[in-house]
């Protein structure tokens, strides 16, 4: 008979495990139990959130609290640990954990690196089989519809590779997709021969309507699929999938859905897109550590798809089949529940409103300055979190160099078709007196 890991632990071991291994339901609940006073980013463990205290906080979210500043200022400090001396609003790359998930994320490590292949080889397929479950249940999707990955770009590369496409086989793509999704399709044009069109994307549309006939009218009876970027992440324009999938699907097109950039942060469920086949990032607005994403394939379609990774064992309808690539960093995966319940405690559609909320602050104040051009389309269900600009007469990389050194203020370059542009993301921990801090700075600069 295996042993499992209590057979071999001494009584104290046994006990800061236990403080481990409480109910994931209970996950942000670890700090009092022995692990005060070890240093996190030069503050104490002690100083995140107690369940009860958590619990407090969901409560209150129940209210509406889109543009209350001083609750906002609160919940930064009681959540966050985040550097005085500049204001980072570059939160599309990846998103800063929250205190309870990087308390979450240590433990994890310090578990793995003690239990070593023992927990992995025994409990750990029971820890990960309620993770699915429960992450499933937070998408609205059935566990054996997901599969994590390391991130979206490994994702999507299982989907596009996956697809049966043949030579003669038309793709349809836009120029603001993610570069790395273009250049994958761009490998299969060289490899087998498929047939690229791309549309232009207007950075405004007039409305979904127009986005939708730009899709549908480049249809021809060649074409085989159809890329979808739910949120562009150079101006954070938000495309209405569903419309363009429901109008698509029909007529017998695979549509596959890049939703790096949109999952946990506007409110949308992976099963209602109208999509098979979806990518998305866990690192970005779902808060969980750098080094998780998560394939979503609908029920019945994954036996239509090539392993990218050689795998011969598993069924076909298996979508563990399309994750044959070994070993991945167990931590970060064992992390995710703490992730989900930081956005069940925020709950999405706050989180979507307020972010919507921050962009829209400094966006409307930006459009009146003179020279100032926002490249963000600002109709309310159009974007969110992430908006992009630039200045007449001025290159991109000197707003970003002067914004930081004259005003302490990060930002980064973004590569439009033809021009570059100032990409700004605020998240939950900014407030409006840095968007403030920000336009101080748009403003001096467009008079230079």
């Amino acid at each position: 008979m295996i042993k499992s890991p209590r057979d071999y632990r001494t009584g104290s071991q046994q006990k800061k495990f236990d403080t481990m291994k409480l109910s994931r339901r209970n996950a942000f609940k670890k700090i009092s139990l022995g692990l005060a006073g070890v240093p996190l980013f030069g503050k104490s463990l002690n100083d995140i959130p107690a369940k009860e205290d958590l619990l407090k906080w969901q409560e209150a979210f129940s209210k509406d609290r889109t543009t209350d500043e001083a609750y906002w200022e609160k919940f930064r400090g009681e959540f966050y640990d985040i550097p005085s001396d500049f204001i980072n609003l570059e939160n599309g790359y990846f998103g800063v954990h929250p205190k309870p998930v990087h308390q979450s994320y240590l433990l994890n490590i310090e578990k793995v690196n003690r239990f070593s292949s023992q927990y992995m080889r025994t409990d750990y397929v029971h820890d990960y089989r309620e993770i699915m479950k429960s992450l499933a249940a937070f998408s609205s999707v059935h566990p054996e519809e997901l599969l994590i990955t390391r991130n979206a770009t490994e994702a999507l590369n299982i989907l596009i590779q996956g697809l049966d496409l043949q030579k003669g086989d038309e793709v349809i793509l836009n120029r603001q997709d993610y570069h790395s999704m273009i250049e994958t399709f761009e490998m299969l044009e060289k490899r087998i021969g498929i047939q690229l069109k791309f549309i232009r994307l207007p950075l405004v549309p007039k409305n979904d309507e127009e986005v939708l006939e730009l899709y549908t009218e480049a249809v021809s009876p060649s074409t085989k699929c159809v890329l979808l970027t739910h949120m562009i992440h150079l101006t954070g324009q938000i495309i209405p999938v569903k419309k363009i999938a429901d109008a698509l699907r029909p007529r017998g097109i695979e549509i596959i859905v890049d939703a790096a950039h949109s999952f946990a942060q506007v409110d949308f469920k992976l099963g209602e897109m109208g999509a098979d086949f979806v990518g998305v990032n866990l690192h970005k607005w779902f808060s969980n550590p750098l080094g998780a994403g998560m394939l979503y394939v609908k029920k019945g379609r994954v036996r239509d798809l090539k392993p990218l990774f050689g795998d011969s064992n598993r069924p076909k309808d298996n979508i563990h089949r399309l994750g044959h690539f070994g070993t991945l960093a167990t931590p970060i995966i064992m992390t995710i529940p703490s992730a989900q319940e930081f956005n069940q405690m925020v709950t999405i559609p706050a989180k979507e409103k307020r972010l919507r909320y921050l962009q829209k602050y400094w966006t409307a104040e930006a459009m009146r300055i003179p020279k100032v051009v926002i490249t963000t389309p600002t109709a309310e269900a159009q974007s969110c979190a992430i908006a992009s600009f630039y200045i007449e007469g001025m290159e991109a990389k000197d707003i970003v160099h002067r914004l930081y050194e004259q005003f302490k203020v990060f930002t980064v370059i973004r590569q439009l078709e033809d021009r570059q542009v100032v990409r700004v993301t605020p998240n939950l921990y900014n407030h409006t007196g840095e968007l403030d801090t920000l336009l101080e700075g748009i403003s001096t600069l467009a008079k230079l």
